[in-house]
């Protein structure tokens, strides 16, 4: 069977275009938003936030806090009330995998922002995000769109995501951005010029879905790659990879900050050279929604470490058929599910952490 690609081969634009968008983007949302405003609406950065000048080298860094500002730039006094908060591990862990309807988060939702606001805000997700992550991320909104579609129910939307900024964004200080609603929780923190996405939450429902005659699999790679290595075990190692009890959904997920698990499955230096390969090959998809320049040293730490790295398993080894599987290192934690009773392949539930480093903890 030929699986649908996650994205188009046009969608995905070269490295080099994408950050000049980001720059033009930012740059002349900053300017319009300081020159004339958005509707009407007063405008102005905050006197202690940071702004950073564009050049066409500037790091992602740089880049991401280029694009807040501009962003907030466009904020009336009351939307920035809203969308900025302090820092606090309360603040940080308040999201989740939940419809609004059985959630309530803070910050701003995108259908309450205008066309320039929304612009400003996909701008931030460009910056800090690989061209994969990006595309990673849409995806998963716009299957909350598929779904509500499907369902009519209000409580899914591809415009029902929300965003906020948490401490003050500067070039030295620590600050997060969150982006997030059903099936997606992105906590993109910055520490300087250092850059994490953990923890974040990808799921998906509809798994796969089809929108002009294109096929879209937001976490196809996820998916796909983890079949790979499990069908590439010899029969011991698969009997070492099988959990003993039943795990059927994501157990370090919303509400689980500061938790880890013991590490459990097979131990990746009892692979192969070629299974290692798979292996890696699995743990960069996680990894790579982090812009290029940010993941190469996380990717770096994971080769490094594959001998030390677990894969565990619970299901069946045929790729129709629902699973859970975990991958754990010293850098990080990776968990995916279906849903068994809620959908099975067509309904993912899955997280990114990193040990000690959830939210920048340890830069």
């Amino acid at each position: 069977m030929v699986l649908p690609k996650r994205y188009p081969d046009r969608l995905r634009p070269a490295r080099r275009t994408r950050r000049a968008a980001v720059a033009v983007t930012t740059a002349a949302l900053l300017a319009t938003a300081l020159a004339t405003g958005d509707a009407g609406v007063g405008l102005g950065i905050r006197d202690d936030t940071a702004t950073v000048a564009y050049s066409a080298e500037a790091t992602a860094a740089s880049e991401t806090l280029t694009a807040v500002s501009a962003f907030l730039a466009t904020l009336s006094s009351t939307q920035k009330s809203t969308v900025q908060a302090s820092r606090t591990q309360a603040n940080l862990s308040q999201w989740s995998n939940l419809p609004d309807g059985l959630f309530t988060r803070a910050g701003l939702r995108m259908d309450t922002l205008t066309s320039t606001q929304q612009a400003a805000v996909l701008a931030i997700l460009r910056a800090a995000l690989s061209d994969e992550g990006y595309e990673q991320v849409t995806g998963i909104t716009t299957a909350d769109g598929v779904l509500h579609t499907a369902t009519g129910s209000d409580d899914y939307g591809s415009d029902h995501y929300w965003i906020r900024v948490l401490g003050t964004p500067s070039s030295t200080g620590q600050w997060t951005v969150q982006y997030g609603g059903h099936h997606l929780a992105v906590n993109i923190t910055l520490t300087g010029d250092t850059m994490t996405l953990a923890p974040t939450l990808f799921g998906v429902q509809p798994a796969t879905y089809t929108l002009n005659g294109v096929s879209y699999e937001p976490l196809a790679g996820e998916t796909d790659k983890a079949f790979a290595v499990v069908q590439s075990l010899n029969s011991t190692q698969l009997d070492a990879a099988v959990l003993d009890t039943a795990v059927t959904e994501i157990v370090l997920g919303a509400g689980q900050d500061g938790k880890t698990l013991a590490y459990e499955g097979v131990k990746a230096s009892t692979f192969t050279t070629a299974q290692k390969t798979l292996l890696l090959d699995l743990i960069t998809e996680w990894i790579s929604p982090l812009n290029d320049e940010q993941n190469a040293s996380k990717l770096e730490s994971a080769a490094a470490n594959i001998d030390s790295t677990y894969f565990a398993w619970y299901g069946s080894t045929s790729s129709d058929q629902p699973i859970y599987y975990r991958v754990q290192s010293p850098d990080f934690t990776i968990e995916f599910a279906h849903q068994r009773n809620m959908g099975g392949i067509s309904h993912i539930h899955a997280i990114y952490r990193e040990s000690g480093n959830d939210y920048g903890a340890g830069d």
